[in-house]
């Protein structure tokens, strides 16, 4: 099979070209990759089943995107059979056994390619969920064993457990006495968010931390009363500013002018 795709390679790769452009919907092929998935066809009669592993895993990495190469290698399946059928080299009977040897091996390949990207897929979920944890909910220490949590854009529940998370694991790192939670930056403020945020409070207050919420808005407080939520067990401050100013007091300390 080998030999037989290197002589008729270049009849191979200008069916493939051809078919792209009519099933490719507008979008150029290049040439290295038309001779890449040739190339992944040539493995076929190797034994090296590690060797086409790696040559699945190197063109999933290389050419980005999925249904692209997918339907390439399917051009290419396609492009090797016909030639295969109107070559005049195999008598009927040896057509029947080349066929029946190479067709399973060139789906092999197939699968063997979708089975790396979704391999490549699921490395690039986990990566985007661990970045997501760690730029999501950040926590900064402004002072010694003081610091902030800043809370922008929306919280669901699965945010919420990141929140909870980095929270105190955050705290343990930092060693932070007082705990600012800003909220001036979430949009909309509900009884679920509430209820997230207070988790988020009591679980700090387990470390033995103590927790200020500020950037409590004005209309965000009226939500907060027509909604009947009772805030009264947690501190609050309305600016960051304020927040602080109470953290250095809990703290035993002061901003002294200079």
């Amino acid at each position: 099979m080998i030999n037989w795709i290197e002589e008729h390679k270049l009849e191979i790769a200008s069916n493939v070209e051809h078919a792209w452009n009519q099933r490719g919907n507008g979008q150029e092929i290049a040439n290295e990759k038309i001779t890449d998935m040739i190339y992944l066809f040539e493995q076929i009669d190797c034994n090296d089943e590690e060797r086409r592993q790696q040559l699945c895993q190197l063109y999933s990495q290389k050419y980005e995107y999925f249904q692209d190469t997918v339907l390439l290698v399917q051009l290419v399946e396609e492009a090797v059979l016909d030639a295969v059928l109107k070559s005049n080299t195999h008598s009927v009977e040896k057509l029947s056994i080349f066929l029946k040897e190479n067709y399973k091996n060139m789906h092999d390949i197939e699968r063997s390619l979708v089975k790396e990207y979704e391999h490549s897929y699921k490395d690039a979920m986990n990566m985007q969920r661990i970045a997501l944890k760690e730029l999501s909910t950040p926590i900064i220490p402004i002072l010694d064993k003081i610091s902030v949590l800043p809370l922008v854009g929306t919280i669901d529940t699965t945010r919420a457990k990141l929140i909870i998370e980095n929270v105190l694991e955050g705290v343990l790192k930092h060693k932070s006495e007082v705990l600012l939670i800003d909220i001036t930056g979430v949009p909309v403020i509900d009884t679920m968010v509430t209820h997230h945020i207070i988790q988020a409070v009591k679980a700090v207050k387990l470390l033995g931390t103590t927790c200020i919420i500020v950037g409590i808005r004005p209309e965000i407080a009226q939500t907060i009363v027509s909604l009947g939520i009772d805030l009264d067990e947690f501190m609050t401050a309305g600016t960051l500013q304020r927040g602080v100013e109470e953290a250095l007091r809990l703290t035993k300390r002061k901003i002294s002018e200079v």
